[in-house]
């Protein structure tokens, strides 16, 4: 088996579980959240949260069916979303308006 074959069967493998912390930018301490997937299902993301009795724990804000980017973690840590569309203005934007009511 030459080493092109080789190389290309280990590309052929897929991702079957991630599990990754998040920090703030720049900095390894606090742990602001996780993020994991256990294939065959969605990248979830976690935000770390403080209990009253000095315990942590972390609950779900966002899932994702493919790998999330920086800015797509960072909208969902902030409350965001992001239109993929981008919405017509003027006087198209009109039309598209009254048309799609």
């Amino acid at each position: 088996m030459g080493r092109e074959q080789r190389l290309e069967y280990a590309a052929s493998f897929e991702m079957c579980y991630q599990f990754r912390l998040l920090y703030y930018a720049g900095t390894q301490y606090p742990i602001m959240g996780a993020l994991r997937m256990a294939y065959p299902y969605r990248y979830e993301l976690f935000k770390r949260v403080n209990d009253a009795n000095g315990k942590e724990k972390y609950v779900i804000l966002s899932t994702f069916p493919s790998r999330p980017t920086g800015d797509e973690i960072n909208d969902a840590f902030e409350g965001r979303t992001r239109d993929k569309v981008k919405k017509s203005s003027g006087f198209w934007g009109f039309l598209s308006g009254i048309l799609s009511t």
